[in-house]
């Protein structure tokens, strides 16, 4: 079990962002960009990209792609960050609250650590 004192924002970082950008990065390299231009997009190495698009990195991906809901949430950002208007590392606590909004993340799952949007009162 987790000390109750670890973020839960340090799942969040290891395991939720890398997964939505790698899901991002791939529409994207679907779309024609290379993956020098999605990694300047997302704000990350090339290599980042290509770990990515072998599926060396995002290990939530397949639990995110399932989540219909959620899905809509991120074509939206995928629309904006090609548009080239978001910078998705601005929006990392938005990210979290869509996963557990849409059921991606459960409350169970969250129960091992401390949460700042529930410190917050932000649910």
């Amino acid at each position: 079990m987790k000390c109750m004192s670890e973020l839960f924002c340090s799942k969040v970082m290891s395991e939720i962002i890398p997964s939505f950008r790698a899901i991002i990065a791939n529409k994207l390299l679907e779309k024609g960009m290379t993956q020098k231009d999605v990694s300047k997009l997302l704000g990350i190495t090339q290599p980042a990209i290509s770990q990515y698009k072998s599926g060396l990195r995002g290990l939530i991906t397949e639990k995110m792609t399932k989540n219909e809901k959620f899905m809509e949430y991120l074509n939206e950002i995928t629309y904006k960050v090609y548009s080239k208007n978001l910078d998705i590392n601005l929006k990392t606590c938005e990210i979290c609250k869509a996963t557990r909004d849409f059921g991606v993340i459960k409350e169970k799952e969250i129960k091992e650590f401390l949460c700042l949007l529930q410190i917050a009162g932000s649910r």
